[in-house]
């Protein structure tokens, strides 16, 4: 009899940066769970579903997780704050991890850990409804789920650089992940991911995540910079999302109509 997905605790992208392999993934801002099973065919490591840049619904991040279901691509969510609730539902509709934007400090760092994790790790409340495959898991789930969940925290900004080495420290936290939109924002420089304060400030992160055995991570604006990023050394690299993927798609095959046919 087949083992139903739900009833599997590995986390496979998890796997792969535990033995120090590379990652690759893209951040689904139209909530499509059409779409989220279409990129689930596709050779890519993990989809995050993004509940802070979209409208994306409680009800309709569960629909993704469910399209997720099998593939082999992990299931993620970016929360829209640092809200406990917030990380706790994302985990119980099965999301094995959770991005957390604009943390600043170890202190904010330390209260994300606190919600992924079940006591004495943490303080996750107990309601893993879809995580536990519906309490049909729930002995095997409690025991793993601490180890299985990535913690992960986004860097936008200057001081969230600054302090990179602290937050590198905060036990429970996996991934530094580096917002490169928000960050270049926030150097003055919208719209900019390039350049020296750019270079400096992931040289800075790269450094303070290796130095922690943590993972570094960074959000890509291009396929070039995405294997730039690897070159240098990031391990969890979105090339993407969705609706620019689609956008950029669409005009390609526009353009070479345009060229081929005037």
């Amino acid at each position: 009899m087949l083992k139903h997905p739900l009833l599997s605790m590995e986390n496979l992208t998890q796997t792969k940066l535990r033995a120090g392999q590379r990652t690759i993934g893209m951040f689904l801002l139209s909530g499509s769970a059409m779409i989220a099973e279409t990129l689930g065919t596709l050779p890519i490591d993990w989809l995050i579903v993004d509940m802070e840049a979209s409208p994306v619904t409680k009800e309709g991040a569960l629909h993704v997780m469910q399209s997720l279901n099998g593939s082999g691509v992990t299931p993620l969510i970016r929360v829209p704050t640092l809200d406990r609730h917030l990380i706790e539902h994302a985990l119980d509709i099965g999301a094995h991890g959770v991005l957390v934007p604009k943390i600043n400090t170890p202190e904010e760092a330390a209260r994300a850990v606190e919600a992924c994790r079940y006591p004495p790790e943490g303080r996750r409340g107990i309601n893993p409804v879809r995580a536990s495959a519906y309490f049909s898991n729930l002995p095997e789930y409690f025991q793993h789920a601490n180890e299985r969940t990535l913690c992960m925290v986004q860097i936008e900004s200057v001081e969230s650089v600054e302090r990179s080495i602290e937050l590198a420290e905060v036990p429970g936290v996996d991934v530094l992940f580096i917002g490169a939109g928000d960050l270049a924002s926030a150097f003055g420089q919208p719209g900019i991911v390039t350049g020296e304060k750019m270079d400096k400030a992931r040289q800075q992160v790269l450094e303070a995540a290796n130095n922690a055995d943590k993972i570094p991570g960074i959000f890509a604006y291009s396929m070039d910079l995405a294997i730039q990023y690897a070159k240098e050394g990031f391990r969890f690299i979105a090339i993407g999302n969705d609706i620019k993927s689609l956008r950029e798609s669409v005009l390609s095959s526009v353009q070479r109509w345009q060229i081929e046919l005037t």
